[in-house]
């Protein structure tokens, strides 16, 4: 599962978690609101990228 950074809408909580793609609804554990998922561009490309999506040289 993708690790994804979450900041809280109510306090400046920010924390990474490891979750499922779906899982959208992460508890601030200081304050108890919802937190809000963060992307990036590094997230995204560890998440869909790796050895098997690159082409290999033939040559």
């Amino acid at each position: 599962m993708p690790a994804y950074e979450y900041t809280c809408t109510n306090c400046p909580e920010r924390e990474v978690r490891i979750t499922g793609i779906d899982d959208h609804t992460v508890i601030c554990d200081k304050c108890g609101q919802v937190m809000v998922r963060q992307m990036d561009v590094d997230t995204l490309l560890a998440t869909y990228t790796g050895p098997s999506d690159q082409a290999e040289s033939t040559t």
